[in-house]
């Protein structure tokens, strides 16, 4: 908790609002279980001409469905969190996007590949684990593959890991959660002030730099 206190007031306080992040994450949240529930539904509309109603779990299938429908509900949901702002945007998943958010590093520097792939992939989706619904496809293909709820385990240590990600954002002036912290990354309002000044500054040492560097 000391630390946390330390890094509270050393940190720079962060113009983006709650409200704003939020509304990202419930874009990115619906969005992205749709986008992942899409081969679900194809491959089930494709065994069951007469389907009425639309699948949730991957149990409902029989092997080898099961797993085929879960691995590539998982994939897609994949490409969406960690494809798109690592290929497409360029720090922005479509709810970031769309609210004018961007991921990048603390320093205001783009974010690295390797940043995007542990903040997105494994912090969010793998550790956390609890806020989008493509970790929870992956706990049902961990049930089908083992006959345990091993998954039941992880959705709880991943809900509680969630909820201190949460609690950091409030609590922090920065506004970072728990996967920023670990890949030094910052979510930033690209309208604010803040990150204007901060882009024009990096720009305005990089052009000093490089006339240095030609003599």
């Amino acid at each position: 908790m000391k630390k946390i206190l330390e890094l509270r007031n050393k940190e720079e306080k962060n113009e983006l609002s709650h409200i704003r992040r939020f509304l990202a994450y419930a874009i990115d949240w619906y969005l992205g279980g749709v986008v992942a529930s899409l081969p679900i539904i194809i491959i089930y509309m494709m065994l069951h001409e007469d389907a009425t109603s639309i699948p949730q779990n991957i149990a409902i299938f029989d092997y080898p469905y099961n797993f085929i429908a879960g691995s590539l509900s998982f994939l897609v949901a994949i490409i969406y969190y960690v494809g798109v702002p690592w290929v497409v945007f360029k720090g922005q998943t479509v709810g970031k996007r769309l609210l004018k958010l961007k991921i990048v590093s603390n320093d205001y520097q783009e974010a690295s590949t390797k940043q995007i792939i542990i903040r997105q992939l494994v912090m969010i989706i793998l550790v956390e684990g609890s806020i989008y619904s493509c970790s929870n496809m992956l706990h049902q293909i961990i049930n089908a593959a083992t006959n345990f709820n091993f998954s039941g385990l992880y959705a709880y240590i991943g809900l509680v890991i969630s909820l201190i990600s949460a609690l950091l954002v409030l609590f922090l002036k920065s506004k970072r959660a728990l996967h920023d912290l670990v890949t030094n990354t910052k979510v930033v309002y690209l309208d604010s002030n803040q990150y204007t000044v901060a882009v024009r500054r990096m720009k305005k040492k990089m052009r000093k730099n490089l006339k240095l560097a030609n003599g």
